[in-house]
């Protein structure tokens, strides 16, 4: 099972929505130019490119309304979880169970930054954790050709 799957059914944490405030204001953006694509410009090349432009812009702002941002909150301590990736070779298999089993969330964080992120790459660590380090929850995945399994 995928950690974000954990995580969702974790009874301390809420998932959230983004609200969908910059989506709109990027859709008025896209509006006011697509006017402006049409009014201003005496060349056509212009006008076709502010067009296009806009209609980038739009679609932009269409799936933030559409397809939110959706983020995991902490709802002991009201605080956003932020999510890590790390990649090591499996050498350092052991170095990192032994971080996750036996320091607190930052200590844990500062130890997984030192290690070297170097050679094949085959072990993946996962963590949310909240800024005060109230919350941590990791998962270890290996790689298996063309994917990253879960220990």
């Amino acid at each position: 099972m995928n950690l974000e799957d954990i995580i969702k059914n974790d009874a301390d944490v809420a998932t959230i929505k983004e609200k969908p405030y910059a989506s709109i204001f990027i859709l008025l953006a896209s509006a006011i130019c697509a006017q402006l694509s049409t009014t201003l410009p005496k060349n056509e090349n212009m006008g076709f490119a502010m067009t296009l432009f806009a209609t980038a812009i739009a679609m932009w702002g269409l799936k933030g309304i559409i397809w939110p941002k959706k983020h995991f909150l902490h709802k002991a301590s009201n605080e956003r979880l932020i999510r890590k990736e790390f990649y090591f070779d499996s050498a350092y298999m052991d170095k990192v169970k032994q971080c996750m089993s036996s320091h607190t969330p930052v200590q844990c964080l500062q130890k997984l930054k030192t290690l070297p992120q170097n050679g094949a790459m085959t072990i993946r660590v996962i963590i949310y954790v909240t800024p005060s380090g109230n919350y941590m929850k990791h998962q270890i995945q290996r790689y298996i050709p063309y994917e990253y399994v879960p220990l």
